[in-house]
């Protein structure tokens, strides 16, 4: 169940980008506060989803969408009468902003600088009726989720960041090496035999001391 209309918010690596939890089957009309800004390129894969008033056997082709839309506000109002579900959709502004869907999910927002992220992540919290938020206590990389309209809880699961599209390889490949490490030692933690020394108990205690780390309201 969506409580809140942003459900969950995550600062990326280059310090410019972050997504934010939407449930973008019901509310794709979030991108109409992007009206005023003029698309320069997209690309939009949808699917005819007639509901429950298609057949259970019928499966209709994923197609690019070729027409194009000057705005947000244009391609909404296309969307209003078509019965679409959108696969893909990327969007680049002539300002140099893009927004990405994460199917269903998530859209994901990149501006051109620190100062436009914090800016417009308060203004899409306030037009969500949420925050403002002191974007500056935020961890990169890390997803936190709304417990309240202001309220924030981390989400730590394994005491690692997540892999982001700017991290270089040879630091998404030192990632792979660490989470394998905590995976092992969470199995090592479930088998009966105990097999940790003290000090091996200390380490593994700090690694999952922080789960659902929750923070003060900003």
């Amino acid at each position: 169940m969506w409580s809140y209309l942003i459900s969950t918010i995550k600062l990326y690596s280059n310090h410019k980008s972050f997504s934010l939890g939407i449930d973008t089957i019901r509310n794709l009309w979030f991108l109409l506060h992007f009206k005023d800004l003029e698309i320069k390129n997209k690309t939009i894969y949808y699917q005819v989803d007639n509901g429950m008033r298609q057949r259970k056997n019928t499966k209709h082709p994923v197609r690019k969408m070729r027409k194009a839309h000057k705005n947000t506000a244009e391609f909404i109002e296309y969307l209003s009468d078509k019965s679409y579900k959108i696969i893909k959709l990327e969007l680049e502004f002539t300002n140099g902003w893009k927004i990405k869907q994460r199917p269903c999910v998530e859209l994901r927002f990149y501006t051109n600088s620190t100062q436009e992220r914090d800016q417009l992540i308060n203004k899409l919290l306030k037009v969500a009726g949420q925050g403002p938020i002191n974007v500056s206590k935020l961890d990169i990389n890390y997803p936190y989720y709304f417990n309240s309209e202001l309220k924030l809880i981390k989400i730590n699961l394994d005491g690692l960041p997540d892999p982001d599209e700017f991290w270089s390889e040879e630091k998404v490949a030192q990632w792979k090496i660490d989470i394998n490490v905590v995976e092992r030692l969470k199995e090592e933690q479930q088998t009966e035999t105990p097999i940790y020394t003290k000090g091996d108990l200390e380490e593994i205690k700090k690694i999952f001391s922080n789960r659902d780390e929750q923070i003060d309201p900003f």
